[in-house]
């Protein structure tokens, strides 16, 4: 009883620096997830914002070209030109 009452510490005095850099392996995997997942959200909310500058840019266009049309229509109307 007292070989076992010995041998049980000593085992895990033993085994505990494999626990240990286990724990640090995960701890690492971890960190390094975070890391990459905060990258990407990072990069889609990036192509989201471009995506939307865009679209607002070709609207802008469209309307100024729709504008720059009706006044000239409107000028060319007023004025008999054609």
């Amino acid at each position: 009883m007292k070989k076992l009452a010995l041998i049980v510490p000593v085992f895990l005095i033993v085994l505990s620096p494999l626990a240990h850099a286990s724990v640090e392996s995960g701890a690492h995997q971890f960190k390094e997830d975070v890391k990459s997942a905060g990258r990407q959200t990072g990069h889609a909310a990036r192509d989201a914002a471009h995506a939307i500058g865009d679209g607002a840019k070709s609207a802008g266009h469209a309307i100024a070209d729709t504008s720059k049309r009706g006044y000239h229509a409107t000028k060319k109307w007023v004025t008999g030109d054609e």
